[in-house]
């Protein structure tokens, strides 16, 4: 694996930690700034992790967490999506103006940081699909894009294939509710995830994909059209202290193996990021947008947005993502599957219950 994927994999494991929700988040975040503090410590032996495997267990865990929010996500109206487009524009334009990034690495932070912000603030019944962008544009950069790229056909038609696959796990995993102890459920539920993942992946098709559709088919069928034995809640592994540390340890690992040297630019890169966050997060309380109420403070926001920027742009390979292309289609895809799966929300479901609350 390259240094860029190297980077995209840690910045995801990033924006996993910061969104999660584990007991006693003050330690947490108090464990999230020591383990940023790591970056000024050049490693005492490089280790060469499995890549592959290490990717194949977190990426489902990521989407679980995340795009089980999909079931009660809209795009909650122009404001919000209108304040989330300007939120990339004036964050891509800032770090490229002031920073050695080109346009498409801006461009990606721009995406990754509104989405962060977005998801940070917003109430579980309340979610938008602006906070699972940055998200997916990751997971589809990271995994996906080059085959996307070199052999497109394949791609389309092995999407709708992975597609097949994800309904078919969930409808498996649902069958399997019936037959186990309820202790047994939350394991069914995320474990149907991970065969959809891993099946599909050694079916040479769309691995994300398939994870992504058997986790929209398992809820809506179980919370909305209660088959098999409902789940009453649905678990959110990183929220716990075992999952959580998990995904921090691997975190505090790989970023301290990719250390690099503090430069001014740096600092002044984070310091506008931050400062421009402040900004955001007053314009969405003014707005009185669902993304910004009024619980977290601006401090808060800021430290979130500097916790992120910090590692994320001194971890950045600043000579790489000069295809613009790569980026393109991992927006492309991403913008297709949240619009598919808004259509077929919309489709199915009766307007009223995306406001329906999945516990957290």
């Amino acid at each position: 694996m390259i240094e860029f994927e190297h980077t995209i994999f840690i910045i995801l494991l990033l924006s996993g930690i910061l969104n999660a929700k584990p007991p006693q988040q003050r330690w947490a975040a108090f464990a999230i700034f020591l383990g940023v503090l790591l970056v000024f410590l050049p490693p005492a032996r490089q280790i060469a992790p499995p890549w592959e495997i290490i990717i194949g267990i977190i990426i489902p865990l990521l989407l679980w967490q995340n795009i089980r929010r999909i079931i009660n996500s809209d795009w909650r109206g122009w404001g919000s999506t209108t304040l989330w487009g300007i939120t990339v524009l004036i964050f891509s334009i800032t770090l490229w103006l002031i920073g050695a990034l080109n346009w498409a690495g801006a461009l990606l932070f721009g995406i990754i940081i509104a989405s962060m912000i977005w998801r940070a603030g917003e109430p579980e019944n309340q979610a938008s699909y602006m906070s699972q962008m940055g998200t997916l544009t990751l997971i589809f950069l990271l995994t996906e894009v080059d085959t996307a790229i070199q052999s497109p056909n394949h791609y389309v038609g092995g999407m709708f294939s992975a597609a097949f696959f994800g309904v078919a796990t969930a409808i498996f995993a649902l069958y399997l509710l019936r037959r186990v102890h309820p202790q047994l459920h939350p394991w069914i539920s995320i474990g149907q995830v991970y065969l959809a993942y891993w099946f599909s992946y050694f079916a040479g098709v769309s691995a994300v994909t398939a994870a992504l559709i058997s986790v929209m088919t398992f809820v809506w069928l179980n919370q909305y059209k209660q088959v098999g034995s409902r789940v009453k809640t649905l678990p959110a592994p990183i929220n716990s202290w075992s999952g959580f540390g998990l995904i921090l340890s691997l975190f505090l690992l790989l970023g301290w193996q990719a250390h690099q040297p503090v430069s001014t630019l740096l600092l002044v890169e984070v310091i506008a990021g931050t400062l421009l966050g402040l900004i955001v997060t007053w314009i969405g309380r003014r707005w009185n947008l669902a993304a910004f109420h009024k619980e977290r403070t601006y401090w808060m926001s800021g430290a979130r947005i500097a916790l992120l920027l910090f590692p994320a742009l001194l971890l950045w390979p600043r000579d790489t993502l000069y295809n613009p292309i790569q980026l393109a289609v991992a927006i492309g895809i991403a913008i297709f599957i949240i619009g598919f799966s808004h259509a077929m929300l919309s489709y199915y479901f009766p307007r009223g219950l995306y406001s329906k609350n999945l516990s957290e």
